[in-house]
């Protein structure tokens, strides 16, 4: 079966800026999929019925492959749903940028989004008000210390520590809005590359944005708003009313019906390649393709861990295979980048 005939399931809920940023990607390029919600705290036991451990918000099914954080979830759909020129249409339109300095622009508004220290997600982010619903509820201020600290009943995320570090992150914001601003959108293009509709360059550029003027209190206008960036807030508004009219009709399943799916399909992809034995990290630690190693996000605390047989890793991804609640294997993907993983099955990791 080609991949392209299996089924998609998107695991998300309707907060979550990068579930919108994966939602956005699959709309603008016609990628059929299913979505699963997610409450917006733990617990999650639809994942559970994967065999998954692994917190965050969204992930993404394709057949039995379960793939972790939108950076390898995006560039995996880039290499498995190719552009193709029907007779009428294409299918699976293309956003990627075309050109050798387009390419690089994207990555590093990328990693200057997502990955860099300080990124500007985690900027955006203190910019929650404190007296937003999310702040006034206690099991969401829990949930979110547990991530930070591995202690729910921390400090980390509180209203009183994002007010503390509300200045200096709306510096941040204002630098990043500055620069779109005064380069590339300086000349008046509708789009961060040109052309005639939003690119994946778009995406990295504006969804921190876009969820922070989805935020009511989050931008104070004098500071980050539109009489000061009209460029950038008209471009903001533009993506806004692009993507309303790309999105497809939800196709919603529910958590029992979503594992059915994900477990009674193919794999999408034989991952080719083994372990990188040249590689310094992996030459190290000494790791063998069978491997029982446990793996996990380094920037959020030391919980909620998964374990499983190692499959591939190399520069780009990790891939275990973990057990489903009823025994039947699932190969888990996640970036190298951003991610520890030790030998062997650590205790506690399914918290």
């Amino acid at each position: 079966m080609a991949v392209q005939d299996l089924p998609i399931v998107l695991y998300t809920y309707d907060g979550s800026p990068y579930g919108r940023r994966l939602v956005w990607y699959l709309n603008l390029r016609k990628i059929p999929f299913k979505t699963c919600h997610q409450p917006p705290i733990l617990p999650r036991p639809d994942l559970q019925l994967l065999g998954l451990s692994y917190r965050r918000i969204p992930l993404l099914a394709i057949g039995r492959d379960v793939y972790l954080d939108t950076r390898l979830i995006i560039a995996k759909l880039e290499q498995l749903y190719p552009t193709r020129s029907g007779q009428e249409q294409q299918q699976y339109p293309g956003i990627s940028p075309q050109t050798p300095e387009h390419r690089a622009l994207q990555q590093l508004l990328s990693r200057h989004v997502n990955e860099s220290p300080g990124a500007l997600f985690g900027r955006a982010a203190q910019l929650m008000p404190a007296d937003s619903p999310a702040l006034r509820n206690e099991h969401f201020v829990r949930d979110r210390n547990q991530l930070v600290t591995g202690k729910p009943d921390g400090k980390a995320f509180s209203p009183a520590s994002l007010a503390a570090a509300r200045p200096a992150a709306l510096v941040e914001i204002a630098r990043f809005v500055e620069l779109l601003e005064g380069t590339l959108l300086a000349d008046g293009r509708d789009w961060v590359f040109g052309g005639q509709g939003p690119s994946l360059g778009d995406i990295e550029a504006v969804f921190v944005l876009h969820w922070l003027t989805t935020m009511p209190g989050a931008l104070p206008a004098e500071v980050v708003g539109a009489g000061r960036y009209p460029k950038t807030f008209a471009w903001i508004a533009r993506f806004d009313q692009f993507v309303k009219k790309s999105a497809a009709k939800p196709d919603v399943v529910k958590g029992q019906e979503a594992a059915s799916i994900v477990l009674g399909a193919e794999y999408a992809e034989e991952p080719s390649g083994g372990v990188q034995r040249d590689d310094p990290v992996i030459a190290a630690a000494g790791f063998q393709p069978g491997d029982v190693v446990t793996m996990w996000p380094v920037d959020q605390a030391p919980v909620n861990k998964d374990s499983g047989t190692l499959v591939k890793m190399d520069g780009v991804e990790v891939v275990i295979e973990v057990l489903s609640k009823d025994g039947k294997a699932v190969r888990v993907h996640a970036p190298r980048h951003g991610f520890k993983v030790v030998k062997g099955s650590q205790a506690g990791a399914k918290m």
